[in-house]
């Protein structure tokens, strides 16, 4: 079950929350331990190429595709947290989804090869590398040391580029609709259930997305119009994106401060036995089942006061970052 085997905690808490939490404190500094794009270096071999392929060149990387796999990756590990979690949380669907991706970067590693395939479509290399341009250290990215110094290195000015850096907002923000009244209102009101209603929710997430493009993207032809750019549209939205990271960065930070407190310390008794194995215990107490959650490890009152100091700062960061 879901409580009594780490495969779900580890990667929908750790790996999908936590790590990208601390990109955007410290860094980006992931890239020397991400398995996956591990796998995709490990395959990048011109041997191996002219053995499944009969070429050992790797296969171009057409730049209409650009950042789209890791866009549609995200997208739909977004909808497996947010939606389909009933299923996507179960310790055997989380297992088979990370072999069928590793399967993935390592065909993704013979054809493209690793430099192209990590920087534009693996999901976590992509993921991490975004909000580490938040982080103080480089970890011999571009830009500054320094908090937002990754930020001074422009995006590319790529539709899938800047659709990938606001899914980072709108994700956050969905989820947050998800638990309204209005929202808990809709559903009952909705006579759709089961499959239907996440259907219907997955669409309102990719709507929501559309409105997140229509809304910058309106700013951004503004912009263009009155301060006489000779850029193109998508070239001032591009310049204009690095100052959504601070406040998607807040939000994410704000949204997940109480389920990390809480959440997190199902790790104490799954050290214990990781696999959820009847009879096995690995560690004494309380790395057992003998640890109780305790709920109120972080006060709600506490909760509050940081969302909205928080809030307030990185919106104010990203105002300076603007200008």
């Amino acid at each position: 079950s879901v409580a009594e085997n780490i495969v779900p905690s580890f990667f929908w808490l750790a790996v999908w929350v936590a790590t990208p939490i601390s990109c955007g404190i410290i860094g980006d500094w992931t890239r020397a331990v991400n398995p996956f794009a591990a796998l995709a270096r490990a395959c990048d071999r011109p041997a191996l190429r002219n053995t499944l392929l009969g070429d050992d060149a790797v296969v171009a990387w057409p730049r209409w595709l650009g950042w789209w796999p890791a866009v549609a990756l995200f997208f739909t590990v977004a909808c497996g947290e947010l939606i389909y979690n009933g299923t996507a949380t179960l310790p055997a669907f989380t297992a088979w989804g990370l072999l069928v991706y590793a399967l993935l970067n390592a065909v993704a590693g013979v054809l493209f090869g690793a430099p192209v395939w990590t920087e534009r479509g693996e999901l976590f290399s992509v993921l991490f590398s975004t909000w580490g341009r938040l982080g103080w250290f480089r970890f011999d990215a571009g830009g500054k040391r320094g908090f937002g110094g990754g930020l001074r290195v422009p995006f590319e000015a790529h539709v899938s580029r800047v659709t990938f850096v606001l899914l980072l907002l709108t994700s956050v923000s969905f989820d947050g609709l998800l638990s309204t009244p209005a929202w808990k209102t809709l559903r009952t009101q909705i006579s759709l259930t089961g499959v239907g209603f996440e259907l219907f929710e997955t669409a309102a997430f990719a709507v929501l997305v559309l409105v997140a493009w229509a809304l910058f993207g309106g700013f951004a032809v503004l912009v263009r119009h009155f301060g006489d750019m000779q850029r193109s549209r998508l070239q001032v939205l591009a310049g204009l994106v690095p100052s959504l990271v601070p406040i998607a960065f807040g939000y994410l930070v704000a949204h997940n401060a109480e389920y990390l407190a809480i959440n997190g310390q199902l790790f104490i008794p799954l050290l214990g036995n990781p696999a959820g194995i009847n009879g096995v215990k690995l560690l004494p107490a309380p790395f057992n089942d003998s640890y109780e959650i305790n709920p109120n490890l972080l006060p709600s009152s506490v909760v509050w006061y940081i969302q909205v100091a928080l809030i307030i700062f990185v919106h104010i960061a990203a105002v300076v970052l603007a200008h």
